[in-house]
């Protein structure tokens, strides 16, 4: 496995245009991947389709992992970001409720529609290089910790095993919103995908008020 250091981008744009060649070098990658597969993926197909020579392309990457691995990064960001900030929101309002889980659904929705490109890239692991497998993991990881801790701090979560249950919903999330990603058709609307998503985990994640009563009387 190359060193992180090796993965990193040679190159840090100051400059306008040397942002544009580089956000034309990761669109170009993403499309390349996507079409032939990372394995048979050149760097020379993505330089070619940014419209820069291939050593423009080494001025700013060292190999198509480093670009991969750039891919990752701003989409690793951008779920962390939107991961902390509801765990705040969660934690400033003091409460959570059955509003929270559509709220979180359509967070998620709009990410992986916002660049479907990048999502179906990162959907499935195979044929992908042992550092994005494991920034996956890594991932994976932080998003059931940030969800385990806030389940485990509101007493009107049903969930008896926030470890075991916050796995199952991410799981279970991952799955449809990833099936959802990969259809090609519309005859499922997000609109109803998210409600009846919404209402099975609002189900297994909350307490109905005849159990709120009888917790309160045991």
């Amino acid at each position: 496995m190359p060193k992180k250091e090796l993965l990193e981008p040679r190159k840090i744009p100051s400059q306008e245009r040397s942002r544009k060649t580089m956000a034309a070098i990761y669109e170009s990658a993403a499309h390349i991947f996507v079409s032939v597969g990372y394995a048979e993926a050149t760097t020379d197909q993505i330089a070619e389709r940014a419209g820069v020579s291939i050593g423009t392309l080494y001025n700013y990457f060292s190999s198509k992992e480093a670009i991969l691995y750039g891919l990752w990064e701003q989409h690793m960001h951008e779920i962390m970001t939107i991961t902390q900030k509801v765990e705040q929101d969660i934690r400033r309002q003091g409460f959570i409720d059955r509003g929270i889980i559509p709220i979180l659904l359509n967070i998620v929705l709009d990410l992986i529609s916002y660049d479907r490109l990048q999502n179906r890239l990162f959907i499935s692991p195979i044929g992908l290089p042992e550092t994005i497998i494991q920034k996956r993991r890594e991932l994976g990881l932080y998003i059931e910790s940030a969800m385990e801790t806030v389940f485990h701090d509101f007493p009107n979560v049903r969930i008896r095993n926030p470890k075991i249950g916050v796995h199952i919903i991410w799981a279970t999330v991952q799955a449809v919103m990833h099936d959802h990603i990969l259809s090609v058709s519309d005859e499922i609307k997000s609109e109803i995908l998210i409600d009846e998503l919404g209402d099975m985990m609002n189900r297994y994640v909350f307490i109905d008020e005849e159990e709120s009563l009888r917790r309160k009387g045991e």
